[in-house]
């Protein structure tokens, strides 16, 4: 650390000190400020405490476990958090600068506008004198930063190789100069955030949120962005750097006669024909109304503003696609797949999203999938989407006025805003 003696202390003093901290935050005269720089808390158990504000400069909390812990505000400068267990922590605003996060998890974690930049700390020998120092660049290697709420941070230079950022948000963060290399961010919503100079080689990108991204100068490498959501000029960047992954695919022959091939495959039910596999495949604006599309594949299609009105998509699967605007009024979708596909603004009016059985009344019931989807603003008035399976669905701001919405697994899910009048529910929902 940085040549001082390290302060240890029992765990029932640690609670003191942090029953204190909360006093002295609700500005409660008895309270007092926890001063713990350079205390030595590895391997303690923190989990739920409320440290928040304080100053841990320089501390060691290698290996702790401080699973729902509150460090807002809280000074971790240089601090060793090395395998710490930090899930569904808050450390929002935490100056975590110099710090060290390698092998660290941090699922669930609310991280918003933390500091992560580059810092460090005197280094004193026993004489007194200043040895060098310690800290720099955030080490945060192989950490686990799953579902983790980023936004607004600021991690520029941080070392990041192979850490699991899926399903993370870092909506407008600054991660300009960061080493991504082999990083794992399926599903992570990267909007507006600056990558400009990172190194992203094979990083998975798959079925990111990267709109109004900036990657100049970013090394993409061998990165895949297979069903990323992205802009034009993101795809054209992609396209620059000879990544192949953004590409979307052209059709061998024409739409029609793919849809005729497909109908032919339902009719005979498939022994002859061609299952309609449109994946990848750039469908904006395209319309499909009233066309039977039952058991077709679009995964990581580009479906925005296309219209699918009416139509039959029993089975279909849109596994990670872009179907922002897109129109499902009325459409039959029973047991469809939309994880993690990307629904902003689009409309599913009366849309049937219930459950089938598979091969008669023994068989397997197959329930419509909406996991991990981005419902923004998205209108489901009226939508049938009984014993579906939403879980960590974000319907915020969505219209679900009369939606039927029992049965269905709401795990994790968020109705932040949403319109929720007459809808049909088992219980309260999550939020």
């Amino acid at each position: 650390m940085s040549g001082r003696t390290l302060v240890r202390v029992d765990r029932a003093t640690l609670r003191e000190l942090a029953a204190s901290n909360v006093r002295f935050m609700r500005r409660d005269p008895a309270g007092r400020r926890a001063k713990l720089a350079f205390y030595d808390l590895s391997g303690m158990e923190l989990d739920g405490l409320d440290l928040s504000g304080a100053d841990l400069t320089g501390a060691r909390l290698k290996g702790c476990s401080a699973r729902g812990a509150k460090f807002v505000g809280a000074t971790l400068f240089c601090a060793d958090l090395r395998f710490a267990r930090l899930q569904d922590a808050d450390l929002s605003r935490a100056d975590l600068r110099g710090a060290n996060l390698r092998g660290a998890d941090l699922s669930n974690a609310r991280m918003r506008d933390v500091d992560m930049r580059e810092g460090e700390l005197a280094r004193q020998g026993n004489s007194g004198k200043t040895e060098g120092s310690i800290g720099g660049a955030v080490d945060a290697a192989t950490a686990t930063l799953k579902g983790v709420d980023l936004s607004g941070a600021r991690l520029s230079q941080t070392i990041a190789m192979q850490v699991d950022l899926s399903d993370a948000k870092l909506v407008g963060a600054s991660l300009d100069g960061v080493d991504f290399r082999n990083a794992n961010f399926t599903g992570t919503d990267l909007r507006k955030a600056d990558l400009r100079g990172s190194n992203m080689a094979g990083a998975n990108l798959r079925g990111a949120l990267m709109l109004g991204a900036n990657i100049a100068d970013v090394v993409l490498g061998d990165a895949d962005a297979t069903g990323a959501i992205l802009d034009a000029d993101l795809r054209a960047a992609f396209a620059r750097a000879g990544n192949a992954s953004a590409t979307l695919r052209e059709m061998a022959g024409s739409i029609a006669e793919a849809l005729d091939e497909h109908a032919r495959w339902i009719a005979s039910q498939g022994v002859v024909g061609k299952r309609l596999d449109l994946s990848s495949v750039d469908l904006t604006g395209l319309s499909f109304d009233g066309k039977d599309l039952s058991g077709a594949v679009l995964r990581n299609s580009v479906a925005s503003r296309a219209s699918f009105r009416g139509a039959v998509l029993v089975l279909a699967d849109f596994a990670s696609a872009d179907l922002s605007n897109a129109d499902f009024t009325s459409a039959d979708l029973r047991a469809g797949t939309f994880k993690r596909a990307y629904l902003a603004d689009a409309k599913l009016a009366d849309a049937n999203l219930q459950p089938v059985r598979l091969g008669g009344n023994a068989g397997q019931v197959m329930a419509a999938s909406f996991e991990r989807a981005r419902l923004w603003r998205a209108d489901l008035s009226r939508a049938i989407l009984r014993k579906a399976v939403a879980s960590h669905a974000d319907f915020s701001e969505a219209v679900l006025r009369a939606a039927d919405l029992r049965e269905a697994n709401l795990d994790g899910a968020q109705f932040a805003h949403a319109d929720l009048a007459e809808c049909l529910t088992d219980g309260p929902l999550p939020n």
